[in-house]
Formats: C-alpha cells, sequence, structure tokens
C-alpha cells in the first residue's frame, strides 16, 4: 500500500485528453479465438445468462484491508492491516461469510519500531500493514511491516504465537528484513508485504522492495527461512518488478500458488489509494524464475463493473471443501475504506486463472477484425485496440463462451472521440449481431479519444460458443474488449438517445438558480457560459421549466465530467435530482473528461405549468451547461 496525490476538481478545467483519428481503409486481420478461453465446462466455464451469480458483497464490510487468511481445523483465522487502534486486526470464521472480530493480534510491536501515520490508509492507519501467519513448529509466525525507528522506511518485522489467536510477542530486536541503508544495508526503499509458501517442507518468504517510496524500482523477491520461520537462510532472488504499463510504479503484495505444475505469482499492481488499483499475475515452471508477467489482469475495477474499487491486497487459500478461495480488498463507494472479499479461483483448461465473481474478459484484438485496424496502445486492456472503424463494413467479431442459454449482458469497452460538423462531440453508434443474427444497435456515448468507458449491453446467448459482431455504423468508436458479466447489473430503462421527432426546449444551467457555484465563460457551451465548482454536499443548479401539459418527459442534460479518484482512474459522477420537491433517482454522469460536452437522457414526469427540477451535488464532479426537455 503506499501514499497517492489527490486530483479534485475545484472549477479548474485541464485540457482534454484529444488524439486524432485518421480515416484509412484497412485490410481483415484474423486473429486466434481468445487465449483466455476455454470451452465451458460446469468448473470453469464463464457464467451465462440466466444463472448469473449475484455482484459481490464484501463479508467484512470495514476497513480490513491487505487481509491473509490462515486455516486451523475448521476454523478460519483473518489478519489485516492496522485500524481502529488495533496493530494487527483479526477476525475468525467457520464458512468464510460471517466474521466475528477478537483482540489486537500483535499489541505490541517490535523494538525496532518507531512512530508512524498514513493518512490515505485511513485515519487510524500507524503504518502497521499487510501481515502473513502461518503455523510453524510449536505455534504460529506472524510477518509484519511496520516503520524503522533508525529510518523513514517500512520493514518486516517476525512474531511468534503458540495459537492463531495470540497475541503474538515481536522476535528478537531488529527487523528481519530491512533493506533501507541502516544496518549495514542497501537502501532499497524498505520492504512489505510479507508473504510465506513451503515446498516439499522447506519455507520460503516474499516480500517486496519498497522502491517506489523513494524513486527506485519495486520489486518482489523470494527469500529461503529456517524452518521455525525465524531466520532467512539464503539471499533474495528476484523475481519481478514493475514493467508493464497497468502497473504503473507498483508491484507489491505477493501471493505464490502451484498448479498443474506451474508457479502462479500472483501480485497487486499500480496505486493503492483508487481504482487504478489492481491484481495481475506471473507465472513460471521452476519456483525461483523466470517468471512471465501476464499482459492482462486477473482483478480491476472494470472487470467488476464497479462494483468492487481497487481489487487487490490478495491471499489465496485452499478451503476446507478443497476449492481455491481468492481473499481480498475493494474500496467502499466513499473510498472511506477497504472492505474484505471472498471469491472462487480456477483455472481455464489452458492454465489461465480467473476469479468467480469477476467477470470474463475477450480481447477485441484477438477477435476477427474486418477493414479496421489492430493498434498497440499501452492505455488499453492487453495493450492493444481495434481502431480504424471508419467503414460501413468495418467490424470485430469476437467468440464469447456461456455455460447457459437465456439473456446475458456483455460490458463493451471503446473509446469515443468523434466529433460533428460544428466540432461539437457526439455519440457513436455500432450495430450488434450474436450468431448471425441482429440484436440491435448499442450506443457508445463521446468520452474524448485515449478515455476508456464501458456500457452495459444486454443479449440472449446460447450454451457454448457464441459469436458477437459488432459493425460501424453512426461516427467512430474504437473498441477494447467485450465482457461477459457475471453477476447482474441493475437494469437501466434511462434512454440513450433523444426522442425522435421531437423538438426540445433548451434551459441553459447558466439561467437557473446556483448555490454554492459559480457560472463560468466557456466558448465551447452553449450560450458560451456554464456551471462549475459543483464541488460541495449543497452545489445545485435549479431551473424552472414550463410544460404545456403534464405527463412523462424526456430531459437531455448536457455536462461535462473529468473526475478521477485518489489514484487517477476516470469516474463517473452523480447528482441527485429533485422535481417540485420530490427525490428522484439519482443521474449518473459518465466520464467524458473536462472540456468535452455529452449529454444524459433522463425520464422524468412533469405536471401542467411551471416546474422545479434541482441538480445537487453527489458523487465526484461535474459541470452542467443546459439541460433540454422533450
Amino acid at each position: 500500500m503506499r501514499s497517492s496525490s489527490q486530483r479534485h476538481h475545484l472549477g479548474w478545467i485541464p485540457a482534454a485528453i484529444m488524439a486524432v483519428v485518421a480515416l484509412a481503409l484497412g485490410t481483415p486481420v484474423v486473429a486466434a479465438s481468445p487465449a483466455t478461453a476455454s470451452p465451458p465446462s460446469p468448473q470453469h466455464g464463464p457464467s451465462g445468462s440466466g444463472h448469473a451469480r449475484s455482484a459481490p458483497r464484501p463479508v467484512i464490510d470495514a476497513n480490513f484491508a491487505d487481509p491473509d487468511i490462515l486455516r486451523v481445523g475448521r476454523v478460519y483465522h483473518a489478519y489485516a492491516t492496522n485500524s481502529g487502534g488495533k496493530n494487527i486486526q483479526h477476525e475468525t470464521s467457520t464458512d468464510l461469510v460471517h466474521w466475528t472480530a477478537r483482540p489486537d493480534a500483535l499489541p505490541t510491536l517490535g523494538a525496532w519500531t518507531g512512530p508512524c501515520s498514513f493518512t490515505p490508509g485511513g485515519a487510524t492507519d500507524h503504518c502497521v500493514w499487510a501481515p502473513d501467519v502461518s503455523a510453524v513448529p510449536g505455534g504460529y509466525a506472524m510477518y509484519y511491516t511496520a516503520r524503522d525507528a533508525l529510518a523513514p522506511r517500512q520493514c518486516i518485522g517476525m512474531a511468534f504465537s503458540t495459537s492463531p489467536d495470540g497475541p503474538f510477542t515481536p522476535v528478537g530486536t531488529e527487523p528481519l528484513v530491512c533493506p533501507d541503508g541502516q544496518r549495514g544495508t542497501t537502501d532499497l526503499g524498505g520492504a512489505i508485504d510479507p508473504s510465506t509458501y513451503v515446498e516439499n517442507g522447506h519455507r520460503y518468504l516474499l516480500w517486496k522492495a519498497d522502491g517506489n517510496c523513494c524513486a527506485l524500482p519495486a520489486t518482489i523477491y523470494l527469500q529461503p527461512l529456517s524452518a521455525d520461520g525465524r531466520t532467512l537462510t539464503g539471499p533474495p532472488t528476484k523475481l519481478i518488478s514493475n514493467d508493464l504499463p497497468f502497473e504503473g510504479h507498483v508491484v507489491e503484495a505477493p501471493t505464490l500458488v502451484k498448479h498443474a505444475g506451474t508457479y502462479y505469482l500472483f501480485f497487486s499492481a499500480n496505486d493503492f489509494g483508487g481504482g487504478n488499483y489492481r491484481t495481475g499475475y506471473a507465472t513460471a515452471t521452476s519456483l525461483t524464475g523466470p517468471f512471465t508477467q501476464s499482459h492482462t489482469e486477473l482483478m480491476t475495477t472494470d472487470l467488476f463493473h464497479g462494483t468492487v474499487i481497487g481489487p487487490g491486497g490478495q491471499d489465496v487459500i485452499t478451503a476446507a471443501d478443497g476449492s481455491t478461495k481468492i481473499v481480498f480488498h475493494g474500496w467502499d463507494p466513499t473510498y472511506s475504506y477497504r472492505a474484505m472479499y471472498v471469491s472462487g479461483l480456477s483455472w481455464s483448461r489452458s492454465g489461465v486463472p480467473s476469479v468467480d465473481s469477476a467477470d470474463v474478459r475477450y480481447q477485441a484484438e484477438d477477435g476477427v477484425v474486418t477493414d479496421a485496424r489492430v493498434v498497440q496502445d499501452v492505455t488499453a486492456s492487453g495493450e492493444a485496440k481495434v481502431g480504424y472503424l471508419d467503414n460501413p463494413d468495418s467490424s470485430v467479431t469476437v467468440r464469447i463462451a456461456a455455460d447457459h442459454s437465456g439473456p446475458a449482458t456483455l460490458g463493451i469497452r471503446y473509446d469515443n472521440g468523434s466529433r460533428d460538423a460544428s466540432g461539437n462531440g457526439v455519440a457513436a453508434t455500432d450495430k450488434v449481431a450474436v450468431n448471425g443474427r441482429a440484436a440491435g444497435t448499442v450506443t457508445l456515448r463521446n468520452t474524448a479519444w485515449g478515455n476508456w468507458s464501458t456500457t452495459a449491453y444486454d443479449v440472449r446467448l446460447h450454451r457454448g460458443w457464441n459469436t458477437v459482431t459488432l459493425t460501424k455504423a453512426t461516427y467512430y468508436a474504437e473498441l477494447d474488449a467485450i465482457d461477459l458479466y457475471r453477476s447482474p447489473v441493475a437494469p437501466d430503462r434511462t434512454p440513450t438517445a433523444p426522442p425522435r421527432g421531437r423538438t426540445p426546449t433548451r434551459y441553459e444551467a447558466e439561467g437557473g438558480v446556483i448555490v454554492d457555484a459559480r457560472v463560468i465563460a466557456d466558448p465551447s457551451a452553449s450560450g458560451g457560459e456554464k456551471v462549475g465548482g459543483l464541488d460541495n454536499a449543497d452545489s445545485s443548479v435549479t431551473l424552472t421549466v414550463q410544460r404545456a401539459r403534464a405527463g412523462r418527459a424526456i430531459l437531455g442534460i448536457r455536462f461535462g465530467n473529468g473526475s478521477l479518484d485518489r489514484s487517477g482512474y476516470p469516474v463517473s459522477s452523480s447528482d441527485l435530482i429533485t422535481v417540485d420537491g420530490r427525490r428522484a433517482p439519482d443521474v449518473i454522469f459518465p466520464n467524458t473528461t473536462w472540456d468535452n460536452w455529452s449529454t444524459v437522457y433522463y425520464p422524468v414526469r412533469l405536471h401542467r405549468g411551471s416546474n422545479t427540477i434541482t441538480f445537487t451535488k453527489s458523487t465526484f464532479y461535474a459541470e452542467l451547461d443546459a439541460v433540454d426537455v422533450y
């Protein structure tokens, strides 16, 4: 876990991320079926329609970051990063679902530790992080991260208890792993995130050199331990560093698992502070490597379609029934704490791991590409996308496996920076076909180029392999991937396009009653002005709308949203809406980047005569330009 700077919109508008898409004639490109897919099977097939799993829910819905699980008989012991006055949190369960809080497992830290506070990790975070507990002869060894008193670096200490319930007592007066430039060591930035692995009676400690704290590489090491877990018995072996674009400056939280003769090194990457945090993996045929890092991740925020934010800090265990489980944390929607989740972990027949509650991803570049091109792009999932979908026959066909027949939801990951003749950002559309039959048209909102977004689209699939084809219809969008959602998505009845044949009445936002916000001149806005600085809980705009008769109406809300979370992850924002003083459902503003106006369509019921419609800031930040009433 690392600190990060928070970027926050307070009426300031950075330049939009833009790219130019040249119109060009492409040639068909035929690629192999998705490497991550295997034919559906009862154990490992993607969840099909009619049998969708429920969205993942926290099993500990409180601040319980970097969880480690130890099973002792029928009892599961969970240990986690400090919070609420406890150095190491401890909870127990007999089913991995219902948990009971226990006393602080490590009430006293090692003599080598010093004071520390770490606000981004939570108000009561005193830098005691990411424990690992394992059975050793005579009891249990705990490895924990804390601040070295001799340097402003984190290091790893060891503690012991005869019971998994603790209390654990620190062993020795020095840290176990501490490459921070003190005590004759080389400064690698300190060490965090210990994890143990045992094979053929030999014990090993994995740890991360915390180089990203101080402009050094972040590196994960493996080092042999004595049988009692108290002493390092050999030099560390480097396994991986932060080498891939999606990792940012960080690889951390190592977990080593052996499956079917292959070693899987699971790790967390990027900035822990928000939606960019994710879990990747690397594989090797030897314990000490070389490890090959996968260019696609195991868990990301969008692979949970936003129901888990920043999944990471993982541990892998064998449950009492013999199944494999992955335990991890994720932020709550307000980014106040990291809750604990548990899911099944499976492998395809080709050895690709997947999390049972996460979506199954099929890369667009692995499909059949017609009259378009595969383009390398480090911001895209898998570091490639399909672009130049510019002509009437430009298309991508992806094979998707379902384990049951019936309705299913696809998550189409795309970007769209299309402009109309007046230079305004416009939505694009693609025709959808499933197994060669027309399945409607999907609207891909304007996001600006380079700003990936995902839209949910409902289809019907049959059991087994299906082909899904997206063909360019209007304007232009680039395609990154198609996800098969494994958990249901709340139905969204919001229109995606304005009503046909109707002329709206436009109400400029700056003409309304504005509270705790301000009118800003902007030549790109309708009427040359917008309402910005809608940053506080009472920030609002109230419009008075006239109707000739009562009934249903559609609001076309013209907005801009370039909100980023603490890790720089683009996020949707939302406003509370009241109509004539009555609360209506929140309106969601997809991320479009700043200076890139887009429109969402929102149904309301209005009465004859004057109606007041109030938009009040809810989550993150949006600027309002105008509201069209149809």
